[in-house]
Parts: structure tokens; sequence; C-alpha cells
């Protein structure tokens, strides 16, 4: 084998190596591609539930506490009545965002 045909082998070789390398380049720009959106969709996500738990978790302690208060002022109403009271409220809080969110999807 003369130097030339080892170097036109050597080239041959190289040539291949970086074709195999633009390949893999392109997987990983598609695999960076999908970790931005993968992170995109944590943070909505992280952000959805922080705003659930803003709207919905503090507005049912709310009335939960206030209602605590006139429970405790109003000893001769049954206690049962007034949870049933607090239930459907809480009930009610937890439906209305379920309808807000099947309103949001479907637009």
């Amino acid at each position: 084998m003369t130097d030339r045909q080892i170097l036109e082998a050597i080239f041959a070789e190289v040539k291949g190596l970086g074709t195999r390398m633009d390949g893999f380049e392109g997987r990983m720009d598609r695999m960076e591609k999908r970790q931005e959106r993968f992170e995109e969709e944590t943070r909505n996500n992280f952000a959805d539930i922080k705003l659930h738990l803003e709207n919905i978790t503090d507005r049912n302690l709310s009335i939960l506490a206030e209602n605590y208060q006139n429970v405790i002022d109003k000893m001769n109403v049954p206690i049962t009545w007034m949870n049933r009271v607090m239930m459907n409220e809480i009930r009610i809080n937890s439906l209305t965002e379920r309808v807000s969110q099947l309103e949001q999807s479907h637009s």
C-alpha cells in the first residue's frame, strides 16, 4: 500500500466520522429542544398549581376561617348544619373552578 493510498483511506475514514458527527449534532439539537419544551411545560404546570393554591385553596381556607367564627358565635345552631353549609361552599368553589378549566380547555 502506498502512502497516497494510506492517506486516502485515512481521509475517507475522517470524512465518515464527520458525517456521523453531523448526525450526532442533529440528535443533540433535537434533544435540547425537547428539554426546553419539557422545562417550559414544567414551569407552566407549577404556575397552574400556584394559581390553584392562590385562587381555590386560599379561598376555601378563608371560608372555613370565617365560618368557624360564626359557629362559635352561634352555638345554638347545630354544628352539623354549619358544617354542611361550609362543605357545600367548598364544593361549589371546586365545581366553579372545574367549569372554568373546562371552558378554558374547550375554547
